[in-house]
């Protein structure tokens, strides 16, 4: 590189390289080379270790934003499988409670379904029996009025039998005083006659009224 001859090729100088002196200012300015080249060096060995230090900073970098993100991306995931469990666990427990609500429900409508029927029945047989009591009241009432009706014509019978009976002792009577009683006797026995049928109907009448029952408004 400091030999003659070799500065100039086709009449060019060589870049970078000045042409080289001969003899001591020759060695002089090899030493010149040499330094500047050594400076050089240490400038491009200074560049080199700075960029090799910046690249391995940027390294350390860039691995621990892998790691913040490893851990981040672990704490997403945790969290995220977290909420997810109490999602699933709530959405279990609601899922309970909707099916617990929907039995209970269920066995609700059975049982007012039950209750309707057996009111229905209640009240069909409470219907028929109240008939069956009206159906008897009817039928007493008139096996009463019946009755009444046949004790009075018993009583006129024998009230008459009794009356024929009185009268003819009373025309067989020899005694005078005897025909001017009779009629005051006949009266006496027809008042009682009236008395005991009126006693009779009365009676009926009121029996008749105590065999209704009270009316339920």
């Amino acid at each position: 590189m400091g030999k003659k001859g070799k500065g100039k090729k086709g009449g060019k100088e060589a870049l970078g390289v000045p042409l080289a002196p001969a003899g001591e200012d020759n060695y002089m300015f090899l030493s010149m080379q040499v330094e500047t080249l050594e400076r050089e060096l240490q400038v491009k060995s200074a560049q080199a270790e700075e960029a090799q230090r910046s690249e391995l900073e940027l390294r350390a970098r860039v691995e621990q934003m892998e790691e913040d993100f490893k851990q981040e991306q672990n704490t997403t995931y945790a969290v995220t499988a977290d909420m997810a469990r109490q999602y699933k666990a709530l959405q279990e427990e609601l899922i309970y409670k909707i099916n617990s609500l929907e039995i209970q429900h269920t066995e609700q409508r059975e049982e007012l379904d039950i209750t309707n029927h057996e009111l229905k029945e209640l009240t069909l047989v409470k219907d028929a029996d109240i008939e069956n009591k009206d159906q008897q009241i009817k039928q007493l009432n008139e096996r009463m009025n019946d009755m009444s009706a046949e004790f009075a014509n018993m009583l006129a019978e024998t009230l008459d039998l009794m009356k024929l009976h009185i009268n003819e002792k009373l025309s067989d009577a020899a005694l005078g005083d005897a025909d001017a009683s009779r009629p005051d006797f006949t009266q006496r026995l027809q008042d009682f006659s009236n008395k005991a049928y009126n006693a009779v109907a009365i009676s009926s009448k009121s029996d008749h009224g105590k065999a209704l029952p009270p009316s339920d408004g």
